[in-house]
C-alpha cells in the first residue's frame, strides 16, 4: 500500500463520516450501502461516495453490493479505537 499508516489514519480522522463508516463496519461487519447509510444517519449518496474514495486506498471493498472492510481497513478500524 503506497499511502502509510498516517496519512490513512489522516484522511479517516478527518472526516467524522468516514471515521463512523469504519466504525461501523468494523463493527457489525459487511452490509449493503443502503444500510450503511441507515446505521450512520448519513446520506446515502455521502455514503456511496466515501465508500468508492476508501476503496481507491484499500480500505474497504465490495462485493455484490455488499461492502466490507479490507485488512488495511480492520487495521485503521483497531487504530481508531486505541485512539478512541
Amino acid at each position: 500500500m503506497a499511502d502509510d499508516m498516517d496519512s490513512i489514519m489522516g484522511f479517516i480522522m478527518g472526516n467524522k463520516q468516514r471515521e463512523r463508516i469504519v466504525q461501523i463496519l468494523g463493527s457489525k461487519g459487511k452490509m449493503e450501502s443502503d444500510k450503511v447509510a441507515k446505521v450512520t444517519h448519513i446520506p446515502a449518496p455521502s455514503v456511496k461516495k466515501i465508500l468508492a474514495e476508501m476503496a481507491e486506498r484499500d480500505l474497504v471493498s465490495e462485493e455484490n453490493g455488499i461492502w466490507g472492510l479490507t485488512v488495511a481497513g480492520a487495521e485503521i478500524e483497531k487504530e481508531l479505537k486505541k485512539r478512541g
